[in-house]
């Protein structure tokens, strides 16, 4: 990696990371009232079985007045989450997503430069508020912008998400100065960069631990996630944009840059049909989240240096955070387990996450790639 790179080039922050570093707008403007409004009482209109119904009278609103990557974003989020709840909020997946919904979600998309999906970039990255603007961005401090049915469950399963990539802030700026000391052949700096990283590691997994305060499975399994679910076969047709069905993956885990991005610096590779989704999840990253994740695989490589210099401290460092990095992936397996397996197993139903994958097969292939990933 070139020695200027900064995180300004990625849109990144040195506390934040891949948050933004303006908290998420509140609200568009006056024009896009419909589309607020409809955010609004998007929760009863599902509990009342009648989403669509009120979606299909929403006006088509143009896009060309939305303005700088806060409106957009809201925007994109806003008409995502509508579009979401039109065709997963029914007794059966919608075929067609209405023109009002398909249009505007395909024209954001293209600016934000992602698939024309819910994703997570929209629903984690930019959907939070701080109850106490100057407090921090953690766990009892926000809350959601949007949600689809509402209630405790679902925020704090969301924010919990949110409070993660928080932890994990000061990751992207200690992964761009171990870069560097690595070029430089600086091993105090690299290692100070990896206390850094795995100070947040630990972290991260902290918060991921307090998903049950107030996340219970059952009710996550049987009311947060049938909405959350992969579509099936062959797809949507969106209406105004193509006659032919997509298929897209919606929002799931393995669209967090931060994660990739980690795998990437420690010169973890994920092979077979793991390998290949967690690539494919990057269609769904905003531009310069991918552009991070590309740079570190390039190098210069972490890993050969830590093992070209056989330096005890910089190895030590390094599988401390190859070690954290797995524990963390332990930690959503067993979750995942607890919370889709277990449920799905109990209604005699699939093991299939969100994204549509075998995620248990996924998930402990993926772990193992990264615990043999030490030196």
């Amino acid at each position: 990696m070139a020695r200027d790179s900064t995180l300004d080039e990625f849109g990144l922050d040195r506390v934040r990371g891949f948050l933004p570093v303006e908290d998420p707008l509140r609200a568009l403007p006056a024009g896009y009232a419909a589309w607020e409004e409809a955010n609004i009482v998007l929760p009863g209109l599902l509990l009342a079985g009648r989403a669509r119904e009120h979606l299909d009278r929403l006006p088509e609103l143009g896009t060309e007045e939305l303005q700088g990557p806060r409106q957009v974003w809201r925007g994109f989020l806003l008409v995502s989450v509508l579009a979401n709840a039109y065709i997963m909020g029914g007794t059966e997946q919608a075929a067609v997503l209405p023109r009002a919904l398909a249009v505007p979600l395909h024209r954001l998309a293209e600016r934000l430069d992602v698939a024309p999906v819910f994703n997570y970039a929209a629903i984690v990255l930019r959907n939070w508020s701080r109850i106490d603007p100057s407090g921090p961005v953690e766990l009892g401090n926000i809350t959601p912008l949007c949600s689809f049915l509402g209630g405790v469950d679902e925020g704090w399963f969301l924010m919990s998400m949110t409070a993660i990539e928080a932890k994990g802030g000061p990751v992207p700026a200690a992964l761009l100065e171990i870069s560097r000391a690595v070029a430089a052949g600086d091993h105090a700096a690299a290692e100070k960069g990896l206390a850094t990283t795995a100070s947040c590691l630990a972290a991260m997994t902290d918060t991921f631990a307090r998903l049950s305060e107030k996340c219970d499975p059952y009710i996550f399994y049987h009311r947060v996630r049938p909405i959350l679910d992969a579509w099936q076969q062959p797809g949507v047709i969106y209406e105004g944009v193509s006659a032919e069905p997509q298929m897209w993956t919606a929002a799931s885990a393995a669209q967090c840059a931060l994660i990739q991005a980690l795998d990437a610096a420690f010169g973890i590779r994920h092979s077979g049909h793991g390998g290949e989704f967690l690539r494919s999840m990057r269609r769904y990253m905003p531009t310069g989240h991918r552009v991070f994740i590309e740079r570190f695989e390039r190098g210069p490589s972490l890993r050969d240096h830590v093992e070209g210099t056989g330096a005890p401290a910089l190895r030590d460092a390094y599988n401390e955070n190859v070690h954290l990095l797995s524990t963390l992936r332990r930690q959503h397996m067993e979750i995942s387990v607890r919370y889709i397996a277990q449920q799905a197993r109990d209604q005699g139903g699939t093991r299939y996450g969100t994204s549509g994958t075998d995620f248990i097969q996924l998930l402990h292939a993926v772990r193992r790639e990264t615990t043999d990933s030490g030196i």
